[in-house]
């Protein structure tokens, strides 16, 4: 028999080599690593309900080690940070969101700000101004700048090159169209002395580019710091279609080496894990097959090595990914089922030096699980006599939210979107479309459907014309004559309005 001190010895061997997966109250604080370089990673915050993940039910594989989960929850968020931080990911670039002083999809970066762990991640913008003709302006852009200075220029985690902050702009050319060179020259003139008189150094501006040298000669002019990419997911094709994710490693170091012959513009080298639309665009997807972690450490080591050899022409020291989670278009390096910490462990490797380390997930600490709630398919009939039922705002929608037994919006441009929560609808059973709604705007609303394994398309989707008096009327419907009204209906999607307008629902509902 053992003695007191022996069984004491055991049982503090035991807690050291199996740590305890019940007793912990929060996410474990991450052990960052880091090498000398800056490396980026661009945040999609498009997944805040079942409506969200629906898309991605045939793609079982793509599924993150988090679940099918609830963005905006912090403690959702610390477990991104820790992972982030201990695959030497130093910022994340969030995707966001403004119309003319109106914001949308924030709460991914307001789950950052509540989180224990942002300190360990630093962040940045791309302001993703997908947004209609004639909304850029000189004094809308003096308006964002005020909203960045007051809300994010000066927190301590806001990345900076150079004590710049760093801004990178989607759709440069909304702003050329909206404006034209000089304006647009002028007005970040502008910018950057509001910022010089609020503190701070100035303003460092990217813009979104490809290799085109009279289009990369305007940003020059109009006073972009540096270029970059979202992604390319057509790299190394002859043209559009499909074809191996080897091709697009070898495809974006010939883009890479474009940019640097062009010489317009320093350039931010972008990386990525892959391509892959099909939640989204179905069978007219561009596939990038054959993506492994193996193959994107392929393409990080083709970056650093540029970056080492300090090749001129690039942002020194830094690299940015895309993305952390875009789920639907394919390019995500996020744990998932398929490879779990393969990617991130390929950034470490990289970027970081590797080395011995653990990889954690909520299970084996005892937190979770964060999926959301609805997921399982409900009977397509909406009400909205107390809460939203599930419908989740896209771009170009905001203020969401039921009021006076109606589910009111505001939309800010001519695409904006509401998406159903799960479905599963027999088109043989239900075929007729009622909507009661009111608007003040807009011309057409439109109903989009999908099965499983098809994405959304304009030939599956029907449109009708609007009332536009501010009054609710019933639109009916008959979908059973549509080509494409057939089988097993899983995601619905409704533009309600074609133009930025205030509107209320008061019903949705497919019946027989």
């Amino acid at each position: 028999m053992l003695t007191w001190r022996q069984l004491w010895v055991v049982a503090v061997l035991v807690a050291v080599a199996v740590p305890a997966v019940a007793a912990l109250r929060y996410v474990p604080p991450p052990q960052p690593v880091r090498g000398k370089y800056e490396v980026g990673v661009y945040y999609f915050p498009g997944w805040q309900g079942p409506s969200s993940w629906q898309p991605l039910a045939a793609f079982p594989e793509r599924k993150p080690l988090l679940g099918w989960y609830r963005e905006g929850d912090p403690e959702v968020a610390d477990w991104q940070l820790k992972w982030a931080a201990e695959h030497g990911i130093t910022f994340f670039i969030y995707d966001w969101y403004w119309v003319k002083g109106a914001t949308s999809l924030m709460h991914g970066l307001d789950a950052y700000f509540a989180s224990r762990y942002h300190r360990y991640v630093k962040f940045c913008l791309l302001w993703a101004n997908h947004n209609p003709p004639g909304t850029s302006s000189e004094q809308d852009l003096l308006n964002v700048t005020r909203y960045w200075l007051a809300n994010y220029f000066h927190r301590r985690e806001y990345f900076t090159i150079g004590g710049k902050p760093v801004v990178i702009i989607f759709s440069p050319g909304r702003l050329t169209e909206d404006m034209g060179t000089p304006a647009v020259q002028a007005a970040f003139a502008r910018m950057r002395a509001l910022c010089v008189a609020d503190g701070l150094p100035g303003l460092y501006l990217l813009a979104c580019a490809g290799p085109d040298a009279e289009s990369l000669a305007v940003l020059a002019q109009q006073g972009y710091d540096g270029a970059t990419g979202y992604n390319y997911p057509l790299a190394g094709l002859p043209g559009w279609g499909s074809g191996p994710y080897e091709s697009m490693v070898t495809g974006y170091e010939t883009i890479w080496r474009q940019f640097l012959q062009i010489g317009k513009l320093p350039y931010l080298l972008p990386l990525s894990p892959g391509w892959d639309s099909r939640p989204w665009h179905g069978d007219k997807a561009v596939v990038r097959y054959g993506s492994t972690p193996a193959r994107f450490a392929d393409m990080c080591r083709r970056a650093k090595a540029m970056l080492d050899a300090g090749t001129p022409g690039l942002v020194p020291g830094m690299a940015i990914v895309e993305a952390w989670n875009e789920w639907g278009e394919g390019s995500y390096i996020e744990p998932h089922r398929q490879f779990g910490f393969g990617y991130l462990d390929a950034l470490r490797e990289v970027f970081a030096g590797g080395g011995k380390h653990q990889d954690l997930v909520p299970e084996q600490v005892g937190r979770g699980p964060y999926e959301v709630a609805g997921l399982k398919p409900g009977k397509p009939e909406w009400e909205f006599a107390r809460d939203r039922e599930g419908w989740t705002a896209g771009m170009e929608l905001t203020d969401l939210a039921v009021q006076d037994g109606a589910l009111q919006a505001t939309a800010l441009g001519n695409d904006p979107i509401l998406t159903a929560p799960p479905v599963r609808v027999d088109t043989r059973q239900r075929h007729r479309l009622r909507v009661r709604m009111r608007t003040d705007g807009g011309k057409t609303g439109q109903l989009f459907w999908a099965g499983v394994g098809s994405g959304l398309s304009e030939e599956a989707s029907v449109r009708w014309e609007l009332e536009t008096d501010g009054e609710f009327h019933e639109y009916s419907l008959d979908l059973q004559g549509h080509p494409q009204w057939r089988g097993v209906v899983r995601t619905l999607r409704l533009d309600p309005v074609d133009r930025p307008a205030h509107l209320a629902l008061d019903y949705v509902r497919l019946t027989p």
